[in-house]
């Protein structure tokens, strides 16, 4: 078992291949958010509009968030 309190050999930190395959999952992740987002607030008319509206404005500003994770920490 190894030793918790070493570091590990490889990270995504200073892996350059673990870190692209971040970057384009978290953006990959964003855009899907982003397209529901935009589905649920158009489409979905069944849902009551303060749920639609709820549900589709925290899938856009999650993704927005995502987007911005990913513009800070892989630029």
């Amino acid at each position: 078992m190894p030793d918790p309190s070493s570091s590990p050999t490889s990270t995504p930190a200073t892996d350059p291949a673990k870190r692209v395959r971040l970057r384009k999952q978290m953006l990959i992740l964003a855009t899907v958010l982003a397209f529901a987002g935009v589905v649920v607030l158009a489409f979905l008319t069944r849902i009551p509009l303060p749920l639609r509206l709820a549900v589709g404005l925290t899938d856009l500003i999650a993704s927005a968030v995502l987007f911005l994770v990913v513009r800070q920490k892989f630029a």
